[in-house]
């Protein structure tokens, strides 16, 4: 009876503030889980002496659960950012391996007189990319070597150069020979595009390069 009556007040006095559960092995323990932060959790034991036990939430490890979590995300996100750059400066320097590729070379005077083929060969153009030559080269100008833009752009030459001077350093005679014409055409075609293919994709898509 006197065990009745102490459960009972107990209860009166905790029951604004916990959440009650009945357990019957005197050693099962709580589910912490369960509990609502900031509540107390009262276990009623119905086969110990001690009728009332008063469980505290569960307070979080902080080393597992709250450092370890945080110190992997901070290390995915350095091994992201070191990844990006490695890739961003790979990209950079095989930009610039191509664009020094194609850098002029000095050479002796060629006639204008030939084929186009001629010309892309004499301009060091490999013959596997003289499809994709022919074909920007063709839409761009017709293959004309002082051919001024018709919209009044000021683009000139074969590859349609703007502005014309662009091509000097390719040659003096950069006005009229087509072989200097396309030299500078294939340093652009390398230096934006990476290759000739990679202009003939990009024309294929938008028209212009």
């Amino acid at each position: 009876m006197r065990n009745i009556s102490q459960l009972a007040a107990s209860l009166v006095l905790l029951a604004t503030q916990a959440n009650i559960t009945v357990n019957s092995n005197a050693t099962a323990a709580a589910d912490p889980s369960s509990t609502v932060s900031g509540v107390r959790e009262v276990k009623l034991n119905t086969n110990t002496s001690q009728l009332v036990e008063i469980v505290g939430p569960k307070q979080p490890n902080y080393e597992t659960e709250v450092l370890a979590p945080l110190h992997a995300a901070q290390a995915a996100a350095a091994e992201k950012a070191r990844a990006e750059a490695a890739a961003a400066a790979a990209q950079a320097a095989k930009a610039a391996k191509l664009k020094a590729a194609v850098r002029y070379v000095a050479a002796p005077a060629v006639a204008v007189a030939g084929s186009h083929a001629d010309w892309m060969r004499a301009a060091g153009i490999a013959e596997s990319e003289f499809g994709y030559v022919d074909y920007i080269i063709s839409h761009e100008s017709g293959w004309g070597v002082t051919k001024y833009n018709y919209s009044g752009s000021g683009a000139y030459g074969i590859g349609q150069a703007l502005p014309a001077s662009k091509m000097a350093p390719y040659g003096a005679d950069y006005m009229t020979n087509p072989v200097t014409q396309l030299r500078w055409a294939t340093a652009y075609a390398y230096a934006r595009f990476g290759s000739w293919a990679g202009a003939y994709n990009h024309w294929i898509a938008v028209h212009s390069w």
